[in-house]
């Protein structure tokens, strides 16, 4: 993706230089939610492995799971 032009005078169909730079910042934010989160700390990792939860706790995930995947979306006519 082409970078923010100094004097605007790059045509990336946006409506203005403000909409330009806050695509360019998203963009940024992106790049760096993207790095490595850094070294895997394997006795973190093993404590992990022994976690759980309840089964209340599961069976509340289930039904959130399976309700989201039913989900139409906000302003879906109903069929």
């Amino acid at each position: 993706m082409p970078k923010l032009d100094q004097n605007h005078d790059v045509d990336l169909d946006f409506r203005d230089a403000d909409a330009l730079a806050e695509a360019e910042e998203s963009r940024r934010r992106d790049d760096v939610a993207r790095t490595s989160s850094g070294p895997v700390d394997p006795e973190a990792m093993a404590a992990a492995d022994g976690l759980s939860v309840s089964e209340a706790e599961a069976e509340a995930y289930r039904e959130h799971a399976e309700r989201g995947a039913h989900q139409q979306g906000e302003g879906a006519p109903e069929v």
